[in-house]
């Protein structure tokens, strides 16, 4: 007797819900702070194919219809998302966005330059993505010992 596997891969599926979307659909979605302030809209993503995850949202502010915008680079784990609205929320004052490493649509920084990384993720405050005491799942690894001279939390 034959199986229908493509329904059977479906009803698996439906069992656990993820929230899958492709690129494109999310490409122009509008990027919001909390305090309700435009902040731009997605230009692009930048992956990391080593570890299979994306590391920025490139945001795009100003211009017209992709003229003479500057592209914002935020890491992901900043973001907040509403995919079923197309909508991204971003923990940062408007003014930290524009003063933040920007460039032109013409010439893109090597995101994989270390150094780069550091200089944009300390203006945000954060830890590069490949050096996280979070894990995938949300579950926190770091060592928040007090008697740890070299410790990453208070």
């Amino acid at each position: 007797m034959a199986t229908n596997t493509h329904s059977m891969a479906t009803s698996n599926f439906s069992a656990s819900h993820h929230r899958v979307h492709a690129v494109s659909a999310l490409k122009g979605a509008r990027v919001h702070n909390f305090a309700g302030e435009d902040l731009g809209k997605v230009d692009d993503f930048v992956m990391d194919f080593d570890s299979g995850r994306v590391a920025y949202v490139v945001v795009a502010v100003g211009g017209f219809l992709g003229m003479g915008d500057r592209l914002f680079p935020v890491p992901w784990d900043l973001f907040t998302t509403r995919t079923e609205d197309h909508e991204f929320f971003l923990d940062v004052e408007k003014q930290m966005l524009l003063d933040a490493p920007a460039f032109d649509r013409s010439n893109w920084p090597d995101m994989g330059d270390q150094a780069w990384a550091a200089e944009l993720t300390a203006h945000y405050s954060q830890k590069p993505y490949w050096n996280s005491d979070i894990t995938e799942a949300g579950d926190y690894t770091g060592d928040d010992r007090l008697d740890k001279s070299d410790r990453d939390r208070i």
